[in-house]
């Protein structure tokens, strides 16, 4: 026999320790081992992007192994990944199910699955848990504040920011939040003095700028919010959230060219950046570019699937090809993801309107006024509707006085102004109040 082929005398050393086992113990040996590969495995092709062999090598794992939570978790992220948040929430409540008590990472990654699909009360109900049980990060903490106010309910974002205010009142970071939990409470005032507060003492502090940018974008001042925009530190001019609120200002201000631009160039250097093509996207549409703004949906959506800002895009596309049902439902599908998400709330409203359900324009009209999301025109049309339906007339009065503020001589404004005052209830006179002396004859 070749002298190649004989086994060499270390490996006969290796293999006698096995030879010696009882047949249980190298099954298990064995088995341990197939583990540990079909892990290896998994987690390379996770890191390729390759979810599908993920999935399969780690499944492998996982039927080999059914009380190890480790290649649960890794199946949970290539289930993501794959673009199946519905199995990788199943697979992180079976790992859940392995350890004892509430484990914050497991938690805490249902919850931005939960996100991801738009179960949004389900996000907030898990990070509420974990804030309860002292489990959040103060990143984590602002995090639920903010989403919390995006979602209409201001008061239980203030008891979640309540801890972090109270033991460190001038931070910045939390501070801002608070001043967007005021905006979407509507006290624009107090949160317009906290937001020159925060930038008074920390003016390169750039969510602070974006946060007020916002501010003055919602309010009609659109050269305020350009100059905030150009105080953005260097570092993060070029960041998806800067550049994205730049687009909008650009647009508001009548200079397309300038937005698209600013886009493009983010994009050629993250051409994977889902937002930027989005956003580019609607600016492209906004210019009467149909086709050329659904191939930038479709790269959008082929990204991420479920991307509310995509969806919503490509219903405006469908818009200007004169598909309102196909619209409607692309909306529908933005709100499925994320419910508050206001484009895709502005865009219903007017559909509804336009075929005449108007009960459905109004719900929709006040849920945009609750969240502080509305635009003057929009708290007008409430307005109207509120004096065609003549309801809720206080109301309609205050948001007619607040648009004609801004705009004093609209005709429209000062139309719907006349209708409210002419449904109000006039007040009666009040009577003698004193008692009545009835005078007889003599």
């Amino acid at each position: 026999m070749p002298h190649r082929f004989l086994p060499r005398p270390w490996t006969l050393v290796l293999l006698l320790p096995l030879a010696c086992k009882d047949p249980e113990t190298a099954a298990a040996q064995k088995q341990a081992v197939q583990v540990q590969n079909s892990l290896s495995q998994g987690r390379e092709a996770l890191t390729k992007g390759q979810y599908a062999r993920a999935i399969s090598e780690l499944q492998k794992a996982t039927n080999a192994a059914p009380e190890s939570v480790e290649p649960l978790l890794l199946l949970a992220k290539a289930h993501q990944g794959a673009g199946n948040p519905g199995a990788a929430i199943l697979t992180l409540k079976q790992a859940e199910g392995l350890i004892p008590g509430t484990d914050p990472v497991i938690q805490k990654q249902l919850s931005d699955l939960y996100m991801g699909e738009g179960q949004i009360p389900q996000a907030i109900s898990t990070l509420v848990s974990l804030r309860e049980e002292g489990k959040l990060s103060n990143e984590d903490i602002l995090s639920l504040a903010r989403l919390q106010a995006r979602q209409g309910n201001p008061d239980a974002a203030f008891t979640t920011l309540e801890r972090i205010l109270r033991e460190n009142p001038d931070d910045a970071p939390t501070k801002t939040v608070e001043a967007e939990i005021l905006l979407m409470k509507g006290e624009e005032l107090l949160a317009a003095n906290l937001m020159d507060r925060v930038l008074q003492g920390s003016p390169s502090f750039t969510p602070a700028r974006l946060l007020r940018a916002r501010f003055f974008l919602m309010s009609g001042v659109n050269d305020m919010a350009e100059a905030d925009l150009q105080s953005v530190p260097p570092e993060d001019a070029d960041s998806t959230d800067v550049v994205a609120m730049k687009a909008r200002v650009l647009m508001a201000l009548g200079r397309p060219a300038e937005a698209e631009g600013a886009l493009r160039k983010l994009l050629e250097d993250d051409a994977e950046n889902a937002e930027a093509t989005a956003w580019l996207a609607e600016i492209v549409c906004a210019q009467g570019r149909a086709s050329e703004a659904q191939q930038l949906v479709d790269r959008a959506l082929h990204l991420r699937p479920r991307f509310a800002r995509a969806l919503y895009v490509r219903g405006r596309v469908l818009e200007e090809q004169s598909d309102a049902r196909g619209a409607e439902d692309s909306y529908r599908f933005a709100l499925k993801a994320e419910p508050a998400f206001p484009p895709a709330l502005s865009r219903m409203w007017r559909l509804h309107l336009k075929a005449g359900r108007k009960p459905e324009a109004q719900e929709v009209l006040e849920r945009l006024t609750s969240l502080n999301e509305a635009t003057v025109e929009e708290k007008a049309a409430l307005a109207n509707l509120y004096a065609q339906f003549e309801t809720q007339l206080p109301r309609g009065k205050k948001l007619i006085d607040e648009a004609l503020k801004r705009e004093p001589h609209n005709p429209d404004y000062l139309r719907i102004q006349k209708a409210i005052d002419k449904a109000t209830p006039k007040k009666k006179k009040a009577g003698p109040t004193g008692p009545v002396i009835i005078r007889g004859r003599r």
